[in-house]
């Protein structure tokens, strides 16, 4: 008897362990919120948004703007994902356009490829009263931003760009048009009316070929528009390197704001900064091709600062601030080993194809560029220097 006390009071005293609870679910990490920002162009104001998982919105905003809903043609890169043309095409239809869809493939950005889509838009009967939604990268947004300035008196045109440096350079600045084997010879403002940047559409990795472009051309368009834009991009960036999607669709929208006004501006002057570190960049590649985009757009801008501290325009801590700038995007040099005095011809060749003076845009500070007269000696110098100082 007492055995059995003694077993049921031992029980009684012994501690029961409580489960473990159950582990919380990480909660998802916040969406940023869709940036909304009006661009100034040439002529009128461009609708910028940004922002994740926004395509299903871009229907109700064209409705909203189109008035009662007409046509839409959707027209999309051979390659665009087949999920994101389906969600347009369903969520415009429910909007109430009559939507037509069709995929578009253009050898070159020249005035042939114009003369395609001119020809499609004619088979869709597309008019000025209906929309035109480009789903594609820099060359068929540009080909449709020529486009639609022209057919019918113009046609309203929304962009949506299938990667990042496009979403950067083809609202506000669309690339020129080749012609007779010449490159970027016709020249066209930016006209689209509405631009649709979906972060989910974009490369993740900020370390790819598309951001380190994209990266590049912040820096020249903030070295372009003003100090503040300089440092509103300085303390971003290296939220930008790491993959920060809130600073990112943030900066997207001061980029293109900053591009916009740069590139609409009444001052010839300020337009023609942004061939800041783009004529030092496209001779570079057809000596290197090798040679990625944003490489050589920032070995251009590296080459300009220095050339405008031999000008006694810009300082050498200013020169070393764009040094850093480009350090922390994750912008690298090249190494690519090219002869000074054909690098020298090739500058050349690319300036005076387009005008007679020899000038080149060299910072005079940080958000001032402007362009300079440079003479033979002060080019094939500083171009040797330049090439002597390549990494092995």
């Amino acid at each position: 008897m007492s055995d059995e006390k003694d077993v049921v009071e031992k029980g009684e005293s012994e501690e029961v362990t409580p489960a473990p609870a159950p582990t919380p679910a990480p909660s998802p990490a916040p969406k940023p919120r869709t940036v909304r920002q009006w661009v100034v162009i040439r002529g009128g104001s461009m609708d910028l948004r940004v922002g994740e998982g926004i395509l299903p919105e871009t229907a109700n905003i064209l409705r909203a703007s189109a008035g009662r809903p007409h046509s839409c043609a959707l027209l999309h890169e051979e390659g665009a994902p087949d999920d994101v043309v389906r969600t347009l095409h369903d969520n415009l239809c429910a909007a109430g356009f009559s939507v037509q869809t069709a995929g578009v493939d253009f050898a070159a950005c020249d005035l042939a490829a114009v003369c395609e889509l001119d020809a499609l838009l004619g088979e869709m009967r597309v008019t000025c009263d209906d929309v035109v939604v480009m789903v594609g990268g820099f060359k068929a947004l540009s080909v449709a931003s020529f486009a639609c300035s022209t057919w019918c008196g113009g046609v309203p045109l929304a962009e949506v760009p299938l990667d990042i440096a496009s979403a950067v350079a083809a609202p506000t600045t669309p690339r020129a048009l080749d012609v007779a084997g010449m490159p970027r010879m016709v020249v066209q403002d930016a006209t689209a009316r509405f631009a649709f940047v979906d972060l989910d559409l974009l490369a993740a990795d900020p370390a790819s070929d598309e951001a380190l472009l994209a990266f590049a051309l912040m820096a020249q368009t903030a070295m372009c528009d003003s100090d503040r834009s300089f440092g509103q991009l300085w303390d971003v960036a290296d939220q930008l390197a790491s993959g920060d999607r809130e600073a990112l669709a943030e900066q997207l929208k001061n980029t293109l704001k900053s591009r916009g006004k740069v590139s609409s501006a009444t001052s010839a002057a300020l337009r023609q900064s942004l061939e800041f570190g783009t004529t030092f960049a496209r001779a570079l590649r057809e000596l290197a091709p090798s040679v990625s985009a944003a490489t050589a757009l920032a070995d251009g801008m590296r080459f300009a600062t220095r050339l405008g501290v031999v000008l006694e325009a810009l300082s050498v801590d200013d020169m070393l601030a764009v040094d850093e700038l480009l350090e922390r995007l994750g912008i690298g040099t090249t190494s690519a080993t090219v002869d000074p005095a054909e690098l020298v011809a090739k500058i050349r060749d690319e300036r005076l194809g387009r005008t007679n003076r020899f000038m080149l845009a060299v910072p005079r500070a940080l958000g001032r560029v402007r362009l300079s007269v440079m003479t033979d000696e002060t080019i094939l110098e500083h171009a040797a220097a330049w090439c002597a100082s390549r990494p092995a």
